[in-house]
């Protein structure tokens, strides 16, 4: 019976065992600040953000948004994009408030930033991120928010 009882907890103990692995080589932050170019870089995704004082200035309405992307010029590349929805809410920092954005950002309003991402079920709007709550949201193509283009590669 012993024997039995000894097997038995010996076979649930290792179904039910698991491993936890933590990663302590990963203690560089995720996104990088460079001064000189005003920008931050996204070392998972890669992405370079746009991070001047004209993030904090230049508002447009949805169309006028993406047309800025498309011809902005910084940091000696012309490649510059309106972020999708999903791209933009690797921004927020949901344990921060007003601003709602991760380290690395100097320059922000906290406000409603557009991403070039269209509401599938209003077509007059276009989904967003609010900077003061951390939160997305769909809002009227003609209204005026503000801008933070992103580009691919450093």
């Amino acid at each position: 019976m012993r024997k039995k009882l000894l097997l038995t907890t010996l076979l649930v103990s290792t179904l039910f065992s698991y491993e936890i692995v933590v990663d302590k080589t990963s203690s560089a932050p995720r996104f990088e600040r460079d001064n000189a170019k005003e920008v931050v870089i996204d070392t998972k995704t890669k992405l370079m953000w746009q991070d001047d004082a004209s993030v904090k200035s230049v508002e447009r309405d949805f169309s006028g948004a993406k047309r800025y992307c498309k011809n902005l010029n910084f940091t000696g590349h012309s490649d510059w994009f309106l972020p999708s929805i999903s791209q933009l809410e690797t921004l927020v920092d949901t344990t921060k408030y007003e601003p709602a954005i991760q380290d690395g950002f100097k320059n922000i309003i906290s406000s409603n930033y557009w991403s070039s991402s269209p509401s599938v079920s209003l077509s007059i709007s276009a989904w967003g991120v609010d900077f003061k709550y951390g939160y997305s949201y769909d809002g009227n193509k003609a209204n005026e928010y503000y801008v933070r283009c992103a580009r691919a590669g450093q």
